[in-house]
């Protein structure tokens, strides 16, 4: 189904220059904006244990100076223009992107570029973000739903890198020093896994000569190998004395760009994806149990997980698991009603023409999807298959997901209701 594009995209265009470095774009007719960046593929999945944080503490890093410029002078430099500089880590992507107006793309790509080419790396600098890395570990572990999260993943990928912390933890912060992350750096910055890119009002040919004067004379080269990804079933709990439980339980999906991958997301609105979805209407709306419920695809390169996240009481905890697991069995069996299926497909239909009016999300799409595939995907070609998507179609997905089982589960709050993760996991 999600095969690589083989017909021209009608906006979008890529080029790869000789050393391996691609240039992706993706014009969007009567704006006046674009969003333009760097992306490099690579993140926390390519860490070690004790190398954890690393990817996204270098991401911190580059911004306290950069080709030439200090902290101060980056802000003030893309501020007086107007231009929204930021960036973000992920387990398999690091994105250095920035929002700015058509007059503005060549600096602002300049000022992405230098993040990825020419950052201060500083042992001073290091301590500082140390500590900025540090208190936001600790805001996101004040957080149950992001404690949840973290023992989540930890839960599904126990000893490897896909099971890391994107943050880090504070003992592998705390054991990082500046040799560490330049070496992190080396080994994951390599030409081939670089990515300039951008949407809106962007000119491919300029953006192609951009990127050949600033990343034409990097050494051809592969990144590092990322760890393969080993799932398992398990459980992970911490009792917090809470109101409420967040609990997050899973069974095995799929990896980005299988062919199923467009009836897993189906399915995932169907099972969870909003107030007219099955485990809303049937936990909350009908029965009470649950504050909120939601399912989720969660793909990388080579697994993937089908998810479910809800706040509930304690004492409810056990319902809630046991109704999942119903709701998953009843998917397998009779799959969606015809009436749920459409549904879906226009909530997916209206999200991707969203999505397509932003030259954020626009540039992200044209970025992942040439990682996954090679070339940006067609509006066209999803939308027909989109269409082509039947109940039998959600039904097999939900099926081959419980054959291959591997459940999983995390869960934060009371003591009362951590039993139900445990349950679900060794079902």
């Amino acid at each position: 189904m999600f095969d690589a594009p083989t017909s021209p995209h009608p906006t979008a265009r890529v080029t790869t220059l000789d050393n391996g470095v691609r240039v992706v774009t993706d014009l969007m007719a009567g704006l006046h904006t674009a969003s333009v960046g760097v992306w490099v593929d690579a993140g926390t999945r390519h860490e070690t244990p004790d190398q954890n944080g690393a990817a996204h503490l270098l991401e911190h890093l580059v911004f306290k100076g950069a080709g030439g410029r200090t902290a101060q002078a980056l802000a003030e430099d893309a501020e007086s223009r107007g231009i929204w500089l930021n960036a973000a880590t992920s387990y398999e992507r690091t994105g250095f992107h920035a929002r700015c107006i058509g007059e503005d793309v060549a600096f602002a790509l300049g000022l992405c570029a230098d993040l990825v080419l020419a950052p201060h790396l500083d042992a001073n600098d290091l301590e500082l973000e140390r500590g900025v890395v540090m208190q936001e570990i600790g805001e996101a572990t004040d957080d149950p739903a992001d404690r949840a999260g973290v023992l989540h993943q930890r839960a599904c990928f126990p000893d490897q890198a896909l099971g890391l912390s994107i943050l880090g933890e504070p003992d592998s912060l705390a054991g990082l020093n500046l040799d560490d992350i330049i070496a992190f750096r080396e080994r994951t910055y390599a030409s081939r896994a670089m990515i300039v890119g951008g949407a809106g009002l962007v000119d491919h040919d300029a953006l192609v000569d951009f990127a050949q004067t600033r990343f034409g004379s990097l050494p051809a080269r592969d990144p590092a190998a990322a760890e393969a990804a080993r799932p398992v079933a398990a459980s992970l709990v911490e009792a917090r004395d809470s109101e409420q439980l967040n609990l997050i339980l899973s069974i095995a999906g799929l990896p980005s760009g299988h062919p199923s991958m467009l009836a897993l997301r189906l399915m995932t609105e169907i099972l969870g994806g909003g107030m007219a979805s099955r485990l809303f209407q049937d936990l909350r709306e009908r029965r009470g149990l649950v504050y909120s419920v939601e399912a989720y695809a969660e793909m990388f390169r080579d697994t993937g997980r089908l998810g479910i996240a809800a706040g509930c009481s304690a004492s409810q905890a056990g319902q809630v698991a046991t109704s999942v697991r119903e709701h998953l069995n009843a998917m397998a069996e009779t799959g969606p009603t015809e009436a749920e299926l459409a549904r879906a497909k226009r909530v997916f239909g209206a999200s991707m023409l969203m999505a397509a009016e932003s030259p954020g999300a626009r540039a992200e799409a044209a970025v992942s999807q040439t990682l996954v595939f090679g070339a940006p995907l067609t509006m066209e070609g999803v939308r027909q298959r989109l269409a082509a998507a039947t109940v039998d179609d959600v039904r097999a997905i939900a099926k081959q997901a419980l054959m291959e089982q591997l459940p999983a589960a995390s869960a934060v709050g009371p003591k009362a209701g951590l039993e139900a993760a445990g349950a679900f996991a060794t079902v």
